[in-house]
């Protein structure tokens, strides 16, 4: 993995071709929009936007990004699956990554330097399948980009700051330590208790995403107690809560039951708006 900026080449840069892409570093796939590994527990060091996917939305320092499958000669015929890069580019979001952004133009391939992936998500596209959908938000104005003003490297390795404004989900605190304290902070799917110097740890998820294309709401109804691993799995389709309150993996394998304490009001639409999301039965 390549992460982050690439040292002796500035945002605002154009490309010939996707070879010259590979060359420079900027973006190492030569064939595929997303570039990284696709093994569990990597992200994404670039995506290029081609253009090509009917589901593109390019608002210049937003975009919303399709991932990649089941297309056959430029058509969507098939739901993509959360899986490989695509899940990968998902796990940006969690980590914080940027990815380095690739545009196709009339003149080539503009690197557009880096985006923070804000979201990922399962939602029907416009042809009526399944696509994995992200939001992605420049680092630096798009603006300072092209008129190659942009906040980069220096010869002497120095980085450039600037004062920034950020919007985040405003959530209610109280409520994951309520659902811990219920649980004892013992994960809901694994019974795993955290042990950690400071104390012990959990983490609050909730079922149906607070962002996204149909957001969930902030309420104890729509929140788990669970270990890292198994929110990150619930966050990425990687499980999933059957109607019964079984645990799923992806494949439909049942894993235990889920543990609902007595005063832990969980509402089973979250639990199917999550199943849904991820095209589970």
């Amino acid at each position: 993995m390549a992460l982050g900026l690439v040292y002796g080449v500035l945002p605002g840069a154009t490309f010939t071709n996707r070879r010259a892409l590979h060359q420079a570093g900027v973006h190492r796939d030569i064939r595929r929009g997303i570039c990284g590994s696709g093994l569990p527990g990597q992200g994404v060091e670039s995506v290029l936007l081609s253009g090509g996917y009917e589901d593109d939305e390019d608002l210049g320092d937003l975009l919303f990004y399709t991932g990649q499958g089941g297309r056959v000669a430029g058509k969507q015929v098939a739901d993509q699956l959360m899986q490989g890069v695509n899940a990968s580019l998902a796990l940006n979001v969690d980590s914080g990554q940027p990815v380095r952004l690739v545009r196709s133009t009339a003149h080539g391939f503009r690197y557009d330097g880096l985006y923070g992936v804000e979201d990922a998500w399962v939602a029907p596209g416009l042809s009526g399948y399944l696509i994995c959908r992200y939001r992605l938000r420049s680092r630096t104005p798009l603006a300072e980009v092209i008129d190659g003003r942009a906040n980069r490297e220096s010869a002497t390795g120095e980085v450039k700051r600037r004062q920034t404004t950020l919007y985040r989900l405003v959530r209610d605190g109280a409520l994951p330590d309520q659902v811990k304290a219920l649980y004892d902070y013992r994960c809901q799917i694994c019974s795993m208790r955290i042990e950690t110097a400071a104390g012990p740890y959990a983490e609050g998820a909730h079922l149906q995403a607070l962002g996204g294309g149909d957001p969930g709401p902030d309420a104890l109804a729509n929140l788990l107690c669970l270990c890292p691993n198994h929110h990150v799995q619930l966050d990425h389709g990687g499980l999933y809560i059957a109607a019964d309150w079984t645990v799923r993996d992806a494949r439909g394998l049942a894993l235990g039951q889920l543990t609902v304490h007595p005063d832990h009001p969980l509402d089973p639409a979250f639990a199917r708006a999550h199943r849904q999301l991820f095209g589970h039965a």
